[in-house]
């Protein structure tokens, strides 16, 4: 498998459903999964998410690379086309960035509305140790001195929420950086 890989706009493309980010995310941590592993991982019917593979499968974003016995027949085996993919190519045009901008929006919508059914019908905790909910909303001005301390936090962060733990409950952490459009 190759290391990196930047993808194209059409790959890109096929990322701004946060089923499929969701997808390639868990992909990216577990290496390689079955439909049906993928599904428990993200707490999704297994139905729900095959059209979601097919789209990855056809931009080239993921590839099946064996098949595993499964309960009725053969399963799929998905792996990623890549160990990293990296989207900095494509981003530098306006038509990628563009496409970056609706995956983002997209999925700080579907975190929004996580969010807000999860405080509604959930059991939200809001302070202490144990939080599991919190929202907050930071408009600041940073040098690159600040900037590379965010992004060293960011770093700890990503690689925290990407090494889940076996028990426990299931959260979802959204985070946006962005520049002011100004």
């Amino acid at each position: 498998m190759t290391k990196k890989h930047f993808l194209t706009g059409k790959q890109l493309e096929s990322l701004t459903s946060p089923v499929r980010l969701a997808i390639v995310q868990r992909l990216e941590i577990d290496r390689e999964a079955t439909a049906r592993e993928i599904a428990g991982r993200l707490g999704r019917p297994v139905t729900s998410l095959y059209h979601h593979l097919r789209q990855l499968q056809d931009a080239g974003v993921l590839r099946v690379v064996a098949e595993r016995r499964g309960a009725r027949r053969p399963e799929a085996v998905y792996a990623l086309l890549a160990e990293y993919l990296s989207s900095a190519q494509t981003v530098k045009t306006p038509r990628g960035r563009k496409t970056y901008a609706r995956a983002a929006a997209r999925v700080a919508d579907a975190g929004a509305r996580a969010f807000s059914a999860a405080v509604a019908h959930g059991t939200p905790r809001f302070e202490g140790d144990a939080r599991n909910a919190m929202v907050r909303y930071y408009l600041l001005r940073a040098d690159r001195q600040k900037l590379a301390e965010l992004n060293q936090l960011l770093a700890k962060l990503e690689d925290a929420a990407t090494h889940s733990s076996d028990g426990g409950e299931e959260i979802q952490l959204t985070v946006l950086l962005s520049p002011c459009g100004r």
